[in-house]
């Protein structure tokens, strides 16, 4: 209980950063508005009622979870944040064997947000019975509120915290993204990021192709169309309300996007001097070209899942996640690199981070791409 008061006391000291850090942190800015600093080697999933989560990746730190929910405030029945916290606090005294150990208010991003420190008993990753200690805060952002929590088992509590300490004296508001982006900030220019050739390619005649078969139906999210481009031969399934654009200069590229939002895919095709490995391609990609498109500038120590195929066989297909920046917002993306005959192929899926439909819908346009017709 002392310590958990000392905790309390000391928490979020004058709302400055940490002091020096062994380890490397960087900064996660969120479409809702705010952004904060975690450590470069934890990891973050978005739950499906839209809940941030931040968790460590190896040894004791899977334990240790903070999680921000963002709650609008025109839509919530809670009007402040001690409403919300009274809220969440009712929630904590149902938990087994949960308490209330204090509670307070520190500085945080301008103001004081109220927060207090339960403990309870639950189920940790491995499902064995522990107790929990749990810091939860209320945040109030001009249209929302931030209900920022850390939770970890008892024994490792403490170690943990600094990183909770960080990302709440790190913590920065301001307004949400903009829901229709503008063109010249927001969407990719892919013959702006390429590198040109000394002469470059005619501009090609033929356009990305729908398939012949297509049903005629309204241009919406939810119909996915494939998309033949004859050009590189390859084919693509995307919703059918997504824009196509091709620049035959090197590296060739077909861009894919929304109409209103930072989504779409852009598939690369470069053709090469000399057979090459994928893995040595993707390789040389982020060490040569990456930096230069602002979704790919910082690739996430996270796996991207295995792709299906291109439809070959024997083809080696390597994936990998990126993030950056823009207008303020984080924007994360999903890439597949693939060599044949020669050419290789770097298709990108991108979109707001928090936007979980349309990481859904880039994901499963970069896992359709085929180098060879598809079955359906």
């Amino acid at each position: 209980m002392q310590r958990l008061f000392l905790v309390a006391c000391l928490l979020f000291a004058a709302a400055v950063p940490v002091g020096a850090q062994e380890t490397v942190f960087r900064t996660y800015k969120d479409n809702s508005g705010f952004s904060c600093n975690f450590p470069s080697d934890w990891d973050f999933q978005e739950a499906k009622n839209g809940d941030r989560v931040f968790s460590g990746l190896s040894g004791t730190a899977r334990e240790a979870t903070i999680i921000v929910q963002v709650i609008d405030r025109q839509r919530t029945a809670e009007k402040t944040a001690k409403a919300q916290l009274e809220r969440l606090k009712g929630q904590l005294l149902a938990a087994p064997q949960g308490r209330i150990r204090t509670e307070g208010a520190v500085p945080t991003a301008g103001q004081q947000a109220p927060f207090l420190i339960a403990s309870y008993r639950t189920a940790d990753t491995a499902g064995k019975e522990r107790d929990y200690n749990h810091i939860q805060m209320v945040v109030t952002a001009p249209r929302n509120f931030l209900l920022m929590s850390y939770s970890a088992p008892d024994g490792i509590f403490d170690e943990y915290l600094k990183v909770f300490e960080n990302c709440t004296a790190t913590l920065e508001i301001a307004e949400p993204a903009a829901d229709k982006p503008q063109a010249e900030e927001d969407k990719p220019q892919a013959q702006e990021e390429k590198p040109q050739a000394e002469t470059a390619a005619p501009k090609s005649e033929s356009e990305d192709e729908e398939t012949a078969d297509a049903p005629d139906v309204s241009d919406d999210e939810d119909t996915i169309v494939w998309r033949r481009n004859s050009d590189r031969g390859f084919w693509i399934a995307v919703p059918r309300i997504w824009s196509s654009e091709i620049d035959a200069s090197e590296p060739y590229s077909l861009d894919m996007r929304h109409p209103d939002r930072v989504e779409g895919v852009i598939v690369w095709a470069l053709d090469l001097d000399q057979a090459t490995k994928s893995k040595d391609f993707a390789d040389a990609w982020e060490e040569n070209l990456a930096d230069k498109i602002f979704f790919m500038n910082e690739r996430l120590a996270k796996p991207a899942g295995e792709h299906p195929g291109v439809g070959l066989p024997k083809m080696t297909v390597v994936m990998r996640q990126y993030q950056g920046e823009v207008s303020g917002a984080t924007v994360q993306s999903i890439a597949a690199y693939v060599v044949y005959k020669k050419r290789g192929y770097t298709v990108v899926g991108y979109h707001f981070l928090g936007d979980e439909k349309g990481r859904k819908r880039v994901h499963d346009a970069v896992m359709s791409f085929r180098l060879a017709a598809p079955d359906n």
